[in-house]
């Protein structure tokens, strides 16, 4: 289609990832172009796929332009006049791409039912002689993972959520980008905004979002919320509730209203309102505007809602149902600290043979010490009889006794930490730990979590720390890679063994992300896969990037992998 069509598919696809990965979603994101030949243009195949090796077969948009001829006589559009001209001749353009994307979602989504994925296009736009339409590809399981909210507005409904909006801003960007001169030519993100632009951009989307609040407005509502949860009311933190409703909605129970609404936007006075809201009365907006303090009486409406956790900390949240969570301007999908499933495999790997009930008491213990608003932290070991008793002189021994609400509630109330074994029974809190210095300490964080890392380090048998830190960030140490499975890494292994420089991008992909997961004799394989690969003879002008060859991570055992 044109010269740098693989470069511009791998910064998309790479800056897919990086977004993902910020706003908390393990997940692979894939991109691929569909380009459909220009009217009037003889050059070229009549529909182009990149990449070209195989993974999306050209089989799946056989037909497309035959399709596509047939669907713009019908199309919604043809129905509309503008009273600008230049629309009006820019219209047959504008349905001829917006048919191409819509007949390329329809091929993918019949595929994507087969193998769990759905497909997002971006509106097709003119590259040299092709409409290209952008695709970004996700699993099924992270719309389950991160579930959206179904809205009305204008007698439709609406799918929303935080991913889907990183999505749909992220195709605009890759149209964006598809409009630049020769887009991918340039290497890193050249031209397109960066994953926390982009993000940013998405989260205020979100938030702005006329269906969300029932009622249009201008300002940006993230912005502001961002900016109340920053103020200070005579040195105290804002701690409360904001509920997004119209001011004379009839669900809503004023324990007092404003005779003259007070605006979001107007920070300091937005703070003073919101220290009356500690309590079961939270501040009515009508997005911008703050009409009062009550409670809505009709659960069922489940309206929109900002909770202010902490300084700099909010949660925008449906009902109980949190939809975003925003820590220091930065933006999350709303998650567990760990999942269940991954804390229970971070369990049974650093404390061989604990029983399922001590697993499900530290899974409770660890949600106690989350809802915490204060800076703690709790070892898990399993010679913390002796320890308690080598360490009396740095912490306050007490009689065993199991963990429970109330002890972690006391006993994180001191300096220090605390001291359990695997079964779940307490011997010592107020601890200091020691330790001597670790390669995973880092100065960016705090003492806590610092003794914590050089503590776990030094022990010669099992040991586990949760650790909050006072900015409420929650850590496990340790927390261990997520097992792979062991039959996809020997497949990509053996795929780059076979393949050429027109079919190795899906296991060169693939092995470059999972690079800690290969043995000394499969990173040889590979290397020497790559060798050959990147030397075989190219036509002119194709640029080759080189990949970092590979070499066996020190800490890899036959843990990390499942046999699944």
């Amino acid at each position: 289609m044109w010269g740098y069509q693989t470069h511009f598919r791998a910064q998309i696809e790479c800056l897919a990832k990086r977004i993902f990965q910020l706003i908390g979603a393990e997940t692979e994101p894939r991109v691929l172009l569909v380009g459909m030949r220009r009217p009037g243009r003889s050059s070229g195949h009549l529909v182009c796929v990149e990449p070209e090796d195989g993974v999306w077969p050209l089989a799946l948009f056989d037909n497309l332009p035959v399709k596509v001829e047939r669907a713009i006589p019908g199309h919604p559009a043809q129905k509309l006049f503008y009273g600008d001209k230049r629309a009006n001749l820019e219209k047959p353009e504008r349905i001829r791409q917006a048919t191409i994307t819509d007949e390329v979602k329809g091929a993918l989504n019949r595929a994507d039912q087969m193998v769990g994925w759905r497909s997002f296009c971006s509106v097709a736009c003119p590259v040299d002689d092709y409409d290209v339409v952008c695709v970004l590809q996700l699993p099924d399981r992270l719309f389950r993972q991160f579930p959206s909210v179904s809205v009305a507005y204008n007698r439709e409904v609406y799918e929303t959520s935080l991913a889907l909006a990183c999505i749909k801003v992220l195709l605009q960007e890759a149209q964006r980008g598809l409009e630049l001169p020769e887009p991918g030519r340039m290497s890193g993100y050249d031209g397109l905004r960066s994953p926390e632009e982009i993000i940013r951009r998405a989260a205020s989307n979100f938030m702005r979002s006329s269906f969300i609040a029932g009622k249009f407005c201008t300002v940006d509502l993230f912005e502001a919320v961002n900016r109340l949860s920053q103020q200070r009311y005579e040195g105290d933190i804002g701690i409360g509730r904001l509920v997004l409703a119209a001011a004379d909605d009839p669900n809503v129970n004023y324990v007092l209203r404003l005779a003259q609404p007070v605006r979001i936007t107007e920070p300091r006075w937005a703070r003073k309102l919101l220290q009356m809201s500690t309590g079961p009365s939270a501040l009515v907006a009508e997005y911008d505007t703050i009409s009062g303090l009550g409670t809505v009486s009709d659960v069922s409406a489940s309206p929109f809602s900002v909770e202010f956790l902490d300084h700099h900390q909010w949660n925008l949240r449906r009902g109980e149902q949190v939809l975003m969570r925003c820590h220091f301007g930065e933006v999350r999908l709303p998650q567990e600290t760990i999942g269940k499933e991954r804390f229970i495999d971070n369990m049974r790997r650093v404390f061989p043979g604990i029983d399922e009930p001590a697993i499900a008491r530290f899974r409770i213990v660890l949600d106690l010490l989350a809802q915490l608003r204060h800076g703690s932290s709790l070892v898990i070991a399993c010679d913390a009889e002796k320890e308690a008793v080598r360490l009396a002189r740095q912490g306050t021994n007490i009689v065993p006794t199991p963990l429970t609400k109330e002890l972690l509630e006391r006993a994180t109330a001191i300096d220090g930490t605390i001291l359990a074994d695997p079964v779940g029974v307490c011997y010592a809190i107020g601890v200091i730990l020691d330790g001597p210095a670790s390669e995973e300490s880092t100065p960016s964080r705090g003492a806590r979590y610092n003794s914590a890392v050089r503590y776990v380090a030094a022990g010669g048998v099992p040991r586990m720390a949760f650790v909050i830190s006072e900015d409420r960030t929650l850590d496990v140490i340790p927390l261990l890679r997520s097992r792979v499975s062991q039959s996809c890494i020997e497949a990509s292994v053996a795929e780059i063994a076979s393949a050429t420089l027109d079919t190795f991008h899906h296991a060169r992909s693939f092995l470059d992300e999972h690079r800690f997961y290969l043995d000394a004799k499969q990173c040889r394989i590979v290397n020497e896969a790559l060798d050959r690969i990147e030397n075989e003879p190219v036509e002119l002008g194709r640029i080759i990037i080189h990949t970092q060859r590979f070499e066996p991570h020190p800490a890899f055992d036959a843990t990390y992998l499942s046999a699944d």
